[in-house]
This record gives C-alpha cells, sequence and structure tokens, in this order.
C-alpha cells in the first residue's frame, strides 16, 4: 500500500523525503509540472501532474488502496476536499490535511469528528506554540511536552559553569532519584548518542534532558544556566506567527514590541492584539533596534516569511547586544548553519509537521513522536499486554541497540525507569530512538517476538 502526498510544496517534498528514507511508497501529486520537474531526480518517488481535488486523479495516484492520504498543498480548501473523497473512497487510509486559514481554525475539532479526519495540522500555529514553550525555559532551543505536559523534554547545550561536565552519567544517580534528572541524548559534532552509564558530559555538548516541569529550571541550573524570567520581547513579523505568538505573551504579562513593515498587517494585528506596541518598520534596521533598546530586550524573534530577513535580524539583534535571538526558517539546510553564526534558536514548521505526522505512521498504540535532528525520535506509546515489552526487567529485555526507555506513566504517576523496573500493560512509555533503530522497536511495540 502506497502514501499519497498531495501538494509538492516545502511541507509535502518534506515528508515525501522522510517516508522514502523508510522505504515507503509515495505517491507525489501535484499540478505545477515545473515544481514537479524541479524534485523528481531527488526524490524516489511515483509522480502524477494534476489536480490532486480532482477524482480521477486521485484514482490514478491508487486512492482506494491508500494507507495514508496527506494533502498539503497552497489551498486550505483543496486539502478539505481531498481528505473528504478520500474518506469516501479509502475509509482504511489514515486522513491528514494541512490548514493554515485562522478562519478554519476554530473548526479543526470539528473537521476531524464530522469530516472524519485524522489529523488537521496547521504548521504556523505549531511553530508559534514551540517558541512560546522555548521562551519560557531561557537557554532551551527545543521542549517537548508528555503526559498532560508532566514531564519535559529539554534540548539544550552544556555550559563551561555546568558543575556536571566531566562526570560520567552513572555518577549522577541522586539527581535522577531526586530530580528525575535524565539525560536522553547527547549531540556531540556530528555524532548523536542515546548514551549509556560511561558516557561523560563535556563542554559544548547538545543535549536533551529529561525533568518534571517542575524541575525543569533545575535541570537548566544543573547544565550551567541561570534562571531568567522573559519580561520584554520584539517581535520581528506581524504575519500569523507573530501575532499568535504576541497573543499568548501578552497574557503571561511579557511587554512585547512587534515590528512589521506592512501597514495592512500593522492594522490587523492592531486588532488583535490589546497591550503590544505595534511598530509599522523593518525589522532589519539597525537605528531603528537601537531606539527600540535592543540591547535591553530579553530575546527577539523573527518569524517573517523571508528566511534571509529573519536570520539577518536575529544575527543582527544578537550583535546589538540581545542575549536570546530566535530565527523561524522554512529551509532545512539553513538549521545547522544558522546555529553556527549565533542564533540561538532556529526553528522550523516543517519538521514540527512532520513530527506530528509521524505519529500516525508508527506502528503500536502510539500517543505521541516527536523528531530530533532528524536522527532519532522520541515516542509516547501505550503498552499493549501482547507487546514483548512488557512482564520483563527493563535489563532483561532485549531492547534494540540505540533505544532507551525515559519514563513511565502508571495510574497517575510518573516513574523514573531502572533496570529493575518492569513495564506493565496500560503504561505510558517514552522511549528515545535513534533512526536505524524504529523498524526493529515496532515489532516490539506490537506482539511477542515469538510471533515473527
Amino acid at each position: 500500500m502506497s502514501i499519497l502526498i498531495i501538494g509538492c510544496g516545502e511541507i509535502g517534498q518534506f515528508i515525501a523525503e522522510e517516508l522514502i528514507r523508510e522505504n515507503r511508497d509515495v505517491v507525489i501529486i501535484d499540478k505545477n509540472e515545473r515544481v514537479v520537474d524541479e524534485i523528481r531526480e531527488n526524490l524516489d518517488a511515483k509522480f502524477i501532474i494534476g489536480n490532486g481535488a480532482a477524482p480521477h486523479v486521485l484514482h490514478e495516484a491508487g486512492l482506494t488502496k491508500a494507507e495514508m492520504v496527506i494533502s498539503v498543498t497552497d489551498s486550505d480548501e483543496v486539502n478539505l476536499l481531498t481528505t473528504i473523497l478520500a474518506g469516501m473512497e479509502a475509509p482504511q487510509a489514515i486522513r491528514i490535511a494541512r490548514i493554515r486559514n485562522p478562519e478554519f481554525d476554530i473548526e479543526e475539532e470539528k473537521f476531524q469528528q464530522d469530516l472524519n479526519i485524522n489529523l488537521v495540522i496547521n504548521p504556523d500555529k505549531e511553530a508559534a506554540k514551540a517558541i512560546g514553550k522555548i521562551l519560557q525555559v531561557p537557554g532551551s532551543h527545543d521542549i517537548i511536552d508528555f503526559f498532560g505536559g508532566r514531564l519535559r523534554v529539554v534540548g539544550t547545550k552544556v555550559r563551561g559553569e555546568s558543575g556536571l561536565v566531566g562526570k560520567r552519567l552513572k555518577d549522577l544517580t541522586d539527581l535522577r532519584v531526586k530530580k528525575h534528572f535524565l539525560i536522553a541524548a547527547i549531540v556531540r559534532g556530528n555524532d548523536f548518542m542515546i548514551p549509556t552509564g560511561e558516557d561523560e558530559i563535556r563542554i559544548g555538548d547538545e543535549v536533551y534532558f529529561v525533568a518534571d516541569r517542575d524541575n525543569v529550571f533545575d535541570g537548566m541550573k544543573l547544565l550551567g544556566y541561570r534562571l531568567e524570567k522573559i519580561d520584554n520581547i520584539i517581535i520581528h513579523g506581524g504575519g500569523f506567527i507573530g501575532r499568535n505568538l504576541a497573543a499568548s505573551l501578552e497574557q503571561r504579562g511579557v511587554n512585547v514590541k512587534l515590528i512589521e513593515p506592512d501597514p495592512k498587517i500593522c492594522s490587523v494585528a492592531s486588532r488583535m492584539l490589546d497591550k503590544t506596541i505595534i511598530l509599522n518598520a523593518q525589522g532589519t534596521d539597525q537605528d531603528l533596534l537601537e531606539e527600540e533598546n535592543i540591547g535591553r530586550m530579553d530575546a527577539f524573534v523573527a518569524v517573517t516569511k523571508d528566511d534571509e530577513d529573519n536570520i539577518i535580524s536575529a544575527l543582527l539583534a544578537k550583535r546589538l547586544g540581545c542575549p536570546m535571538s530566535i530565527a523561524l526558517t522554512h529551509k532545512t539546510a539553513y538549521q545547522p548553519l544558522v546555529s553556527a553564526i549565533g542564533v540561538d534558536v532556529v526553528i522550523n514548521p516543517r519538521q514540527i509537521a512532520n513530527s506530528t505526522i509521524l505519529q500516525f505512521l508508527r506502528k503500536g498504540r502510539i500517543l505521541h513522536v516527536s523528531s530530533i535532528k532528524a536522527a532519532a525520535e522520541i515516542i509516547e506509546m501505550e503498552a499493549l499486554e501482547t507487546s514483548d515489552i512488557v512482564g520483563k526487567p527493563l535489563s532483561k529485555l532485549k531492547l534494540p541497540e540505540g533505544v532507551l526507555v525515559i519514563s513511565i506513566f502508571r495510574k497517575n504517576e510518573i516513574i523514573v525507569p531502572w533496570g529493575s523496573t518492569t513495564i506493565e500493560p496500560g503504561d505510558n512509555v517514552i522511549l528515545i530512538a535513534k533512526r536505524e533503530a524504529i523498524s526493529k522497536l515496532e515489532k516490539f511495540m506490537t506482539v511477542k517476538l515469538e510471533y515473527f
């Protein structure tokens, strides 16, 4: 069975690349022949040129036997119609639609229930949420919530001030017990590691640690960060992401200034926002940033539609003394480069959308999936009685290499996993798995190994 992707723009291409990397059969539909010609050589997929909402085009693509239909064109209406048609003619298929128009936002739950769409995703909305979380924990570059927000996985860099530098992970047992502090992954240069107890922490390591929500700031202190609250922020870009981020920050009592060069967008923002100061200007204007005391701000966030403007303005804000800069970019190749030249956090809506979609691809009772560095996934799953992951102490489970159990949720209690811990049916389990181990892990999560 194949996976149909309608629309080969930024989101569609990114999702197709991920699926093809996993040896999935992918069919891509797009009406723009020029765009198809540009990407055809780089993607091992079947391409069909045509209107993705036209029944005969969908039938040619193999709709009736599709495993999944992902409609991510630039038209919300086409995406909705395509998934509705898929529901009528391919009820077995998982149906996912990208909806960007804020006018449809309030109907999201209704679409999923009444139109039987499995997932309605708005990458811009998810990007605004992701930035809002990061701004709650200065020094972090990624925050993933689990168990209703009670547990967090936080990505950050180890500073020289950290008292953990030079220590092996097995020496942090007390922190694991008292703070539920566990380092789940280490990125060192080009190496992504699921660490063992013998691995040690080094200055400059990028780590992903696990902690109860109330202990996240303690975890940041352990890694060399001071507790700092963000009270004053400048947002460059008054589009959907900028406006929604400003609105959420207003509710948290943050003082916000919003810079937007388009007077029409400024007018829309002024009607939506109550306390935000709106400036009709260019966010790349150094004189303006200095006039607005950028050096005294706690953070600068650039979320325009122009990746280059975002990068330049974020770098400029950083050079003028702003301690934290965040830039939005849609180009995956930019991420390591932008981080290397000084921008603290790089947000990519495509990757956020991809993580959400991955949840529907994984076998087993999957509750949440987040991709990390395109090298690993953090997976929240429900342990099934028929799964090979239950009934044995973790030390005796022969989990695939590159897989680590990082937390268990049982009867409203978060459990720190040890070698003697046994997973029970019905537990919610969080695992981190390197990409090459995922197919083996899926077998572990579904049925007993003797069935294979």
